[in-house]
């Protein structure tokens, strides 16, 4: 190649690589200072797509689970206002034992009653208030106060997908008002002995239904619970994944770092050196 002194290309090409290296070098301060491997498209197009995709399923599952725990708090307060009633229900099928007997009095059953009436009116308010977030969970009504023999329907959404069935589990808060669910139409009164026998009856009645509402309630709880951590597993997989995706290798960062630093040092000083370079020229003049 002739000595030229228009054209440097000793010059141009260590300006060139030194462009490459500063690029690198301020690619790898960059990813170092944000701890994120992928700072904009460019860096990795397909990539930040995925990432964005996993981070918005994560922060769904992360809700699901809030979702979740809400439908286990929801139906505990439902199983709580049952542990009550079936409480009641023992005292007053106690109650009814006692009133059975022939060694009481017309006044000692009436006594007797008063308190037996009261719990039966306390199921029926504990039946009208037992709610959650104001949700009517007891009365099988969602606003109103009369207890019915019905029931009211709840849809939990524990997933992030709508497009995948099986995200949504069902429960129903059947009526905790015991005296429309016995068998003898009431829970009636324990005035006679003859009364207190049919109580005795209805109250059984009441207490294995009541037993079959906690019993479905419970279930519905511990299968909860397991969809809480599986969510939470999923979650943390793909937060795994996102990791892998995204995030600064540091090791591998410290290292081009450390490299682009030489290369750019030593590509500054090959750029004056190849500046230089037609200054030699000047020593073929001279001749």
């Amino acid at each position: 190649m002739g000595v030229v002194i228009n054209t440097n290309i000793s010059s141009i090409t260590a300006s060139r690589i030194l462009s490459n290296n500063r690029a690198d070098l301020e690619t790898a301060m960059e990813r170092l200072a944000s701890g994120k491997r992928i700072n904009s498209a460019n860096d990795d197009a397909a990539g930040m797509a995925v990432a964005a995709k996993m981070r918005a399923d994560i922060r769904s599952l992360n809700q699901a689970v809030r979702n979740t725990n809400d439908a286990i708090s929801l139906v505990n307060t439902y199983d709580g206002g049952a542990a009550e009633i079936e409480s009641i229900l023992i005292r007053m099928r106690e109650l009814a034992v006692q009133a059975k007997t022939g060694t009481y009095t017309s006044a000692d059953l009436t006594n007797a009653d008063y308190e037996y009436s009261a719990l039966k009116s306390e199921i029926n308010r504990i039946a009208e208030v037992v709610t959650f977030n104001r949700l009517s969970l007891g009365n099988a009504t969602s606003t109103g106060t009369t207890p019915t023999s019905g029931s009211q329907s709840f849809s939990f959404y524990v997933g992030s997908d709508v497009a995948r069935t099986g995200n949504s589990i069902n429960f129903t808060a059947e009526t905790l008002e015991m005296s429309a669910a016995a068998s003898a139409g009431s829970l009636k009164n324990i005035l006679t002995a003859a009364a207190a026998g049919s109580a005795i009856e209805s109250l059984d009645d009441a207490l294995q239904k009541l037993s079959s509402k906690r019993a479905q309630a419970g279930a519905l709880v511990n299968r909860l619970e397991h969809t809480v951590a599986n969510l939470m597993n999923v979650s943390q997989r793909l937060q795994e994944a996102v990791s892998g995706v995204e995030d600064a290798d540091y090791a591998a960062e410290s290292a081009a770092l450390a490299r682009g630093m030489v290369l750019a040092q030593a590509g500054t000083a090959m750029l004056a050196q190849a500046n230089q370079a037609p200054q030699f020229v000047l020593t073929l003049l001279r001749g």
